[in-house]
């Protein structure tokens, strides 16, 4: 079975490729941010020039081209970053599209040379420049972006990647009880590698480590590849198998001055296409599990149909697939 490619990937997330914002939305899905010193007017230290960072400078994603600030972070091996897109006319957004913290650091016990690349971001939702508005969640335009900082951090041995998040992922994780795989900030990590590791920081340790969010690491080692699949496997497997949930859910991003109702069988139904979708790409060796993964895959309609059903299309597949078992 073909794996999907990166265009289906991007259209299983939320939104349009390009769209405007709404009114009052908030720069970021969340309040508090990493704290960065490019914002509390303390004097930057400059990278190298031949740092990972910096070589992002001038980078064109979409149509669009990436400008970077970065300085030497508080620790050793850390660096501190915001970038902002450049439109064809030389137009800078009006404020960063992405802000976070970058880090390597030698893995304890490991011995010399074996790097863990981290990388810990706060993606905005859009981009304004001037009145124009452009979204970024759900876009390919935020697939390409995120792609170019994990070039970042590429050669490590060791890669993670942490994800801020806001209260529609917060409901959707505690109120649902979906996945992390299948939320917005979850199926991106995924779509870029990130398999394993999974973590909700969603105490943040008392937001002394920034902001909430979602953890996952790229598998260093073909075993650790294998491992993550059946995992990954098992935890989809198991939420196609169970009844979605009918309502709506209510919430107001941090900074927002705008109350979101949304269906829950919306957000239901794009949970199910992605996991659809992850599943395609996964290859657990355990052969009845394989076979459990095929037959729901045979079960299930196609991911893009899925984005259309309706709640009781929904209930009666998780009846279909739990009663076949």
């Amino acid at each position: 079975m073909a794996a999907p490619s990166r265009r289906a990937l991007a259209a299983a997330l939320d939104g349009p490729e390009v769209s405007s914002l709404p009114r009052g939305s908030p720069v970021f899905p969340c309040q508090a941010l990493h704290g960065l010193r490019t914002l509390s007017g303390v004097a930057k230290e400059a990278l190298p020039k031949d740092h990972p960072l910096v070589k992002l400078r001038d980078r064109r994603v979409g149509g669009y081209t990436l400008e970077v600030e970065a300085w030497v972070g508080r620790f050793v091996g850390q660096a501190e970053f915001v970038l902002h897109l450049k439109d064809g006319a030389g137009a800078r957004s009006n404020r960063p599209v992405v802000e976070g913290l970058y880090g390597r650091t030698t893995i304890p016990g490991s011995g010399a040379g074996v790097e863990r690349g981290i990388l810990d971001v706060a993606l905005a939702l859009g981009a304004t420049f001037g009145a124009t508005e452009v979204r970024l969640r759900g876009s390919e335009l935020e697939q390409a972006i995120v792609g170019a900082l994990c070039e970042a951090i590429a050669d490590s041995w060791s890669v993670m990647m942490y994800l801020a998040y806001g209260w529609k992922t917060l409901k959707q994780i505690q109120e649902l009880r979906h996945p992390l795989q299948v939320t917005d900030e979850g199926y991106l990590l995924f779509t870029h590698g990130f398999r394993g590791g999974w973590k909700d920081y969603y105490y943040s340790e008392g937001w002394l480590e920034g902001p909430i969010k979602l953890k996952a690491e790229r598998p260093p080692t073909a075993e650790y590849r294998s491992l993550w699949d059946a995992e990954n496997a098992r935890i989809l497997l198991d939420f196609l198998k169970g009844p979605p949930t009918d309502g709506h859910m209510q919430f107001q991003e941090e900074g927002s001055d705008e109350k979101i109702v949304l269906p829950m069988v919306a957000i239901e139904r794009t949970a199910r296409s992605r996991a659809l979708l992850m599943l395609r790409e996964l290859r657990p060796v355990d052969t009845a599990l394989l076979d459990e993964r095929d037959r729901i895959l045979t079960v299930y309609p196609a991911p893009q149909s899925v984005e259309k059903l309706g709640l009781a299309d929904l209930l009666v597949l998780s009846a279909k697939v739990t009663k076949a078992r």
